[in-house]
């Protein structure tokens, strides 16, 4: 069947029907209306350019604005709807009617029946790819478009937190904070990284430390919670990400006296607290000298106030300290600073480094929710999900069928627990080079070397120091389950003693 296509009812010449860009009308007399919803009923063009009326497809279809439209009346037209400019035109009480942007466009999906459409000429319809063409076609301009499906409660609370972040109120976001939706994308993270996130979030807790093995993708959800935490109005930076460094000091992060010109200091606040109002992650904390960088905050951490040691006026004796408030309120003075409503402190921290660990004190340790990632618990579906997700599957999906890629991971895990990030690089990489290979098959001795380059440059650099006898092992488990020729073992023997 042709892929489907969605445009807007035209004539044989290509211009739109009269009144064809008019989506409908809204009560605006009060002008509150920052959300316009639709019911929307399809037609099919068929081949002899007759249309067909499926009954039973219909969608809500809503229209997120980021703040309400000016004032209007109690039956305003939102006509010239544009998908591929995300415009809509409005004219309200004005002379003159203009276009406004359309901030998030949501496509609810039925509850009524969704059987195929079978089509006078032949075409064999879904209900589903007629969602997913109506989502591509409206995610041709700028606006956020997403598609819900009601039956789910889950895909319900993965809406309300979408429009939340459309409508920027202060007061949603922070209802919603505690439904964080799995994200499709971030393979390998179970269910209970998000049930633990949440139970943290209801229970009034927004700061988190992510740690465990490389590769586990602690990074990667760090910034996805605090994309779903922010709303600083910003949508180009929801949260600031630093990488921790040993050469930081508390006035790196927190603030300290710098010279403000000839003969003159002041107080200068560090990124954290120019940054007050949205998440910060700080990503390898472990590598910062933890509790002096970040110690000033030991107190707004655990909802108390607490003075710097820092005066506004550094030549006064009795000038006062700058301040720092565990929330914002209207009698701060300018020499006092609060976290807005949306700020958090995501942590990431690598296991690996086990030296670096005593750095995080027992009253740092009280302050976060510590989450462990680690491997996913099956490597061999892990390994299915990712081929199928990069388009490498090379026949039927058969669970019996050899997975090499996933037997190298649990031998390597064996040894130091590893994450999925170099599991992906390598068959990335492997697919670069060779994209026949098939990765449900035992390695041929003409790709046996690629797969030996290819281990080299992923799981290689993460096995770092790890002993000799380690090393000699893990490559004789290696050149067994791959079944390796003499050639290519003793180069994969080769490179791993070299980690020693």
């Amino acid at each position: 069947m042709p892929e489907l296509s969605v445009d807007i009812a035209r004539d044989a010449e290509g211009e739109p029907f009269q009144g064809a860009e008019t989506v409908g009308y809204i009560n605006n007399g009060q002008g509150r209306c920052a959300l316009a919803a639709f019911r929307l009923k399809p037609s099919l063009k068929l081949s002899n350019e007759s249309y067909a009326f499926p009954e039973s497809w219909e969608w809500i279809i809503q229209f997120g604005f980021s703040k309400p439209l000016p004032m209007g009346t109690s039956g305003d037209a939102l006509t010239e709807f544009s998908a591929d400019r995300s415009e809509i035109g409005y004219k309200g009480r004005a002379d003159v009617k203009a276009n406004f942007k359309i901030q998030q466009i949501g496509l609810v999906m039925t509850l009524a029946p969704r059987e195929s459409q079978q089509m006078p000429d032949g075409r064999l319809v879904s209900y589903e790819d007629a969602t997913d063409a109506l989502q591509s076609w409206l995610s041709s301009g700028t606006a956020e478009v997403s598609a819900y499906d009601p039956r789910d409660p889950n895909e319900l609370i993965r809406m309300e937190v979408d429009l939340g972040r459309c409508f920027g109120a202060e007061s949603t976001v922070a209802a919603l904070a505690s439904d964080i939706i799995p994200s499709t994308e971030l393979l390998g993270i179970p269910d209970e990284v998000y049930d633990v996130i949440n139970a943290s979030l209801r229970a009034g807790k927004r700061h988190f430390i992510f740690h465990g093995p490389p590769g586990t993708g602690k990074t990667t959800l760090a910034q996805y919670v605090a994309e779903n935490l922010g709303d600083s109005g910003d949508a180009s930076a929801p949260y600031t990400l630093l990488t921790g460094s040993a050469s930081w000091s508390s006035q790196d992060l927190v603030g300290g006296y710098q010279p403000l010109g000839p003969g003159k200091i002041g107080f200068i606040p560090g990124v954290m607290l120019r940054e007050f109002h949205k998440p910060i992650i700080i990503d390898e904390l472990n590598r910062c000298p933890i509790d002096k960088v970040i110690g000033p905050l030991f107190s707004v951490l655990s909802g108390h106030a607490t003075s710097l040691q820092y005066r506004v006026n550094v030549e006064d004796p009795g000038s006062p300290f700058y301040r720092l408030l565990p929330k914002t309120n209207p009698a701060m003075e300018s020499h006092e600073f609060a976290p807005g409503a949306s700020w958090a402190m995501i942590c990431t921290l690598n296991q690996a480094d086990k030296e670096q660990l005593e750095q995080v004190s027992l009253a740092m340790t009280r302050r976060f929710t510590w989450i462990r990632l680690g491997a996913p618990p099956d490597l061999r579906s892990f390994v299915h999900r990712m081929l199928a997700k990069l388009a490498l599957m090379k026949g039927p999906y058969n669970e019996l069928l050899p997975n090499p890629v996933a037997d190298v991971w649990r031998i390597v895990c064996a040894f130091r627990e590893m994450g999925a990030a170099p599991a992906i690089d390598f068959l990335r990489l492997v697919s670069a080079v060779d994209d026949s290979i098939d990765f449900l098959a035992n390695p041929l001795p003409s790709t046996q070397r690629t797969f030996v380059a290819a281990f080299a440059s992923t799981f290689l650099p993460l096995l770092d120091g790890i002993g000799k006898d380690e090393a000699v092992d893990l490559a004789s488990e290696i050149s067994a389950a791959w079944n390796l020729s003499e050639e290519a073992a003793g180069d994969l023997q080769r490179r791993l003693s070299e980690l020693g």
